[in-house]
């Protein structure tokens, strides 16, 4: 006796052409994934310190004793000054350009950005500077620039007004700062105490900041 299915192919082809809202949205989680991905690769590694291999710390240069900021000012994205009183109560990352921002600089500030989101809570205590010396301030940079650094806050030093502040963190260094392409940080009471050298270790940042957060309960 032979068995016949009632409906062998009921459905031959089904959604041959997906809806094209679907595919917007797979869109969208693509282009999250893609965001999010260095970030989370990022803190997995931060928790798990068996995944850091070996002799590979690089950690940044302590300034002693640290120097204390004197009066400085530069302007917002708004036009309004930005002085010491501002730059203190949180700890602070910032970075020097002339204007545009190359890849090193890309680099440095996505480190910036990285050792931050890997305090969790604890990196709203944080702050992060691009400070640019010869550009405008109605000239932005490029969407894609923007969205990766939504917290990123910049500041303009076009006259001499940010020369104290320039001074301190250049101390020695011959040259001009914008070329020094290091990473500066300065302390909730208005101390320049750490900086690090271009190329610096992404995971010895966030090491440092968050025995930094750990260890002091200002900012």
């Amino acid at each position: 006796m032979n068995e016949t299915n009632p409906n062998p192919n009921p459905n031959p082809n089904p959604n041959p052409n997906p809806n094209p809202q679907t595919r917007s949205r797979w869109t969208l989680v693509l282009l999250v994934a893609v965001f999010l991905a260095p970030i989370l690769l990022a803190y997995i590694v931060y928790k798990n310190k068996s995944l850091i291999p070996s002799g590979q710390k690089n950690h940044g240069e302590i300034i002693s004793p640290a120097q204390p900021l004197t009066e400085f000012s530069l302007k917002t994205k708004d036009g309004a000054s930005f002085g010491l009183d501002d730059i203190r109560r949180k700890w602070s990352y910032i970075y020097v350009i002339e204007n545009e921002c190359d890849e090193s600089c890309q680099l440095n500030l996505l480190k910036m950005r990285n050792a931050r989101i890997a305090q969790g809570a604890e990196g709203l205590r944080v702050n992060y500077y691009l400070i640019l010396t010869a550009r405008l301030k109605d000239q932005p940079f490029d969407e894609m620039f923007d969205k990766a650094h939504p917290k990123l806050n910049y500041l303009y030093a076009n006259d001499a007004d940010a020369k104290p502040l320039f001074d301190i963190l250049k101390g020695s260094e011959p040259g001009r700062l914008e070329d020094i392409k290091r990473v500066y940080m300065i302390d909730p009471i208005g101390n320049y105490m750490m900086f690090y050298e271009d190329g610096f270790d992404s995971l010895g940042i966030m090491e440092d900041l968050k025995f930094l957060l750990k260890a002091s309960q200002v900012g």
